[in-house]
């Protein structure tokens, strides 16, 4: 069997099973571009390490890539196709560290003006006005990006202000939301008559994908001039805006003097984390000397900053 046929195959088969596997799938086809020519029982350790150990791989995508390879491998070798699996020594993963951008009061103002720039070329899929909103849903909730893209006009209750959040990327949960944001969704589902399901759609009506989105963003951050000072630092993603949220509620919480013991696990119930100690890790990120850097938004601020 040719590797073309087997990645094709597998993949086929995973999407049969109810798995969207669209990165995945995207890394498997770039491992048969980079060995078309070999066929699938020739395939040895050093291809796969190759691949593996290319210069633009983090440890941490080294290692999930290499789990995703062996299952890819083992599944071929259940089928005796392989006569062996063709994986080198597994990394064992390094102690996690948290990073995350903080944007200010200035930069998100800057984001929701950037967001203009998607308006410049007919290929962009999303609209600006779309994306204006879900960048400010993201802000003013802390929601999951992905919970943000996956959400369904039917899960939100529009007269109660209720966000029913069941996708795959957060613990399922109801939040409220304020009005502000109410009104703001509205304007933005009339602002695309395509969009009949998903609360953000594309200008044909279809879902976001992740990879569209996070295109979107890093050319909203290049016109806002927004980027990390730190060249051995990742690039600001969307995630980081939930990080934002996340630090302007703790900021909030320290100058009005409330209980963070009491305030903290409230917070992770509502941003849907599995642990309360997990909301711990913000507390570094606004310390008193730069709580002016990262005092809170309200929604009143973004919508008119867009503006």
């Amino acid at each position: 069997m040719d590797l073309s046929s087997a990645i094709e195959e597998y993949i086929g088969r995973k999407r049969s099973m109810g798995f969207r596997y669209e990165n995945n799938s995207k890394e498997l086809r770039a491992f048969d571009r980079m060995y078309s020519m070999v066929p699938l029982a020739a395939i040895r350790v050093r291809h796969v390490r190759k691949f593996l150990d290319r210069p633009s791989n983090s440890r941490a995508t080294w290692i999930a890539r290499y789990v995703r390879f062996r299952a890819f491998f083992s599944y071929w070798r259940a089928r005796q196709e392989i006569d062996r699996i063709p994986m080198p020594r597994e990394r064992r993963p390094g102690k996690p560290i948290f990073s995350a951008y903080i944007f200010t009061k200035r930069q998100i103002a800057a984001l929701l003006t950037g967001t203009n720039v998607l308006n410049r070329s007919t290929l962009s899929a999303v609209s600006p006005e779309v994306f204006r909103a879900l960048l400010i849903t993201i802000l003013a909730t802390g929601i999951w990006p992905g919970e943000t893209l996956e959400l369904l006009q039917r899960d939100v209750n529009w007269d109660s202000g209720i966000m029913d959040l069941k996708s795959r990327f957060g613990t399922g949960r109801k939040i409220p939301i304020g009005t502000d944001l109410i009104r703001l969704l509205k304007q933005s589902i009339r602002a695309n008559p395509a969009s009949a399901k998903y609360v953000f759609a594309t200008k044909t009506g279809g879902r976001i994908i992740p990879h569209r989105a996070a295109i979107c963003f890093r050319r909203v951050c290049k016109r806002a001039g927004i980027k990390s000072q730190d060249a051995g630092k990742r690039q600001p993603g969307l995630r980081d805006l939930r990080h934002t949220f996340a630090v302007n509620r703790i900021t909030d919480w320290e100058r009005n003097r409330r209980n963070l013991d009491l305030m903290l696990p409230r917070l992770a119930v509502y941003m849907g984390l599995r642990t309360f100690s997990v909301t711990e890790r913000y507390l570094p990120l606004a310390p008193t000397h730069f709580r002016e850097q990262t005092r809170m938004l309200s929604l009143g601020d973004l919508v008119s900053a867009q503006k």
